[in-house]
């Protein structure tokens, strides 16, 4: 049995990032029923936005967004410079 690589990343799994923010709706969803049950004001509402960008922060992995290699200047293009 091969031993995992440590220094290679783990392939992104688009299923399982769309499972949690279906989890980070209902939750959302949970908190402003709840709130609009005990309080009777619609301001829950706002949970649901607040814990998806709470899940993104905490679930979602912003250094996937950044290029693996860097970019190639002008100069290692061929391109002359103006």
């Amino acid at each position: 049995m091969p031993l995992p690589n440590p220094t290679r990343e783990p392939v992104s799994n688009p299923l399982r990032r769309f499972v949690w923010l279906l989890v980070c709706i209902a939750v959302g969803l949970g908190v402003a029923a709840v709130g609009k049950l005990l309080t009777g004001s619609s301001a829950w509402a706002l949970a649901v936005p607040l814990a998806i960008a709470i899940g993104w922060l905490f679930i979602a992995d912003p250094t996937r967004c950044v290029p693996t290699r860097p970019l190639r200047s002008k100069a290692d293009r061929g391109v002359d410079p103006p």
